[in-house]
């Protein structure tokens, strides 16, 4: 079975969704995060190769359960709104193909409803976070990525006890933070998945990049520049 079909029929009523959190019906056939879709660049109809030992992107959630749907009607997710259309922009600045990428978030399950701002309802459940985390752990083990890029404020927090070489990532949340404790974890080793090793670099959201991204610093760089050289690093460790 492909390895994107199998993580999602595993993903696929195995969780206890809390209020506010419903499970995603079925999958979006075309380009889509997961668990919304498969997490990969659909331009065919048929599911590309798998990205073993490629990079994993990591957001937060999917979308609320009325974006999900329009996703579901249209085939593929917007590529059009910011997300997207600014991802694809840094991939291509820092010559990641989208090939290479499996598309993911922490939090499965959609927002009930039409909000897609705000915390995401599921995070308030301890035991929801512990099984979001472990089924990562999954993904990784099903991918082991050589780098996985995290997206936002939020999932770095949530990725953080995943290895002893993130735990400062999960003492504050905020950019800020971020860049005075390490945007960029070379040759991260996961406790759980001993075959797994990758850089991880923590990015802004690409959803609110603009005026986000003005914020950063690294290595004497500030803005863009500043992510453009924190992928530059990562991608170098893992070419070695």
């Amino acid at each position: 079975m492909h390895p994107s079909k199998l993580l999602w029929q595993e993903h696929f009523g195995r969780f206890d969704y809390p209020d506010g959190v419903m499970a995603v019906p079925e999958p979006v056939r075309g380009t889509a995060f997961f668990p919304g879709g498969y997490g990969l660049i659909v331009d065919n109809g048929a599911l590309p190769a798998f990205p073993h030992g490629g990079t994993m992107i990591v957001g937060h959630d999917f979308h609320s359960e009325a974006g999900y749907r329009e996703s579901v009607a249209r085939g593929h997710e917007n590529p059009n709104l910011p997300t997207w259309r600014n991802l694809r922009s840094v991939l291509k600045q820092a010559g990641i193909s989208t090939e290479t990428c499996f598309f993911t978030n922490f939090f499965v399950g959609l927002r009930k409803g039409t909000a897609t701002t705000g915390p995401f309802p599921g995070a308030k459940s301890h035991s929801f976070v512990a099984h979001c985390r472990e089924f990562l752990l999954r993904q990784l083990e099903v991918q082991q990525p050589a780098l996985i890029l995290t997206l936002g404020i939020q999932t770095p927090y949530y990725l953080a006890p995943l290895s002893p070489q993130l735990a400062d990532w999960g003492e504050r949340r905020g950019l800020k933070h971020l860049d005075a404790s390490g945007p960029v974890k070379l040759d991260v080793h996961f406790p759980a998945i001993p075959s797994c090793s990758a850089a991880v670099v923590a990015l802004t959201h690409p959803c609110l990049r603009h005026a986000s991204v003005r914020h950063r610093s690294y290595d004497g760089l500030t803005g863009a520049a500043a992510e453009l050289r924190m992928l530059e690093v990562a991608i170098e460790s893992v070419r070695r």
